[in-house]
């Protein structure tokens, strides 16, 4: 039975096509626990629409936000813009 996995790609613009800067996975289909998180050098897809090319279907898109010009455009925190992405796929058989 396939199961859903989901795919988070946060990026610098809320474009579909902008870049991935980086990303979180949670694949149901590995298992029912998170114990095997993967530090990747490379992120899975460039953008979001290649991921989409891929079968990824988006869930979540990110708004463009009104911001102002001059330095007080720049701000500091967690990257604002993300696309969820999901697909599902069959599961692996886990190990008991």
């Amino acid at each position: 039975m396939p199961v859903q996995d989901i795919l988070v790609l946060f990026q610098t613009t809320p474009g579909l096509d902008s870049p991935a800067i980086g990303w979180s996975r949670y694949e149901a289909s590995q298992g029912t626990g998170i114990k095997d998180l993967v530090d990747e050098e490379e992120p899975p897809y460039r953008n979001a629409m290649e991921a989409m090319r891929d079968g990824w279907q988006v869930i979540q898109m990110s708004e463009l936000k009104q911001r102002p010009s001059g330095d007080a455009a720049y701000e500091d925190g967690p990257l604002p813009y993300q696309t969820v992405l999901s697909r599902f796929s069959p599961i692996v058989n886990e190990e008991e």
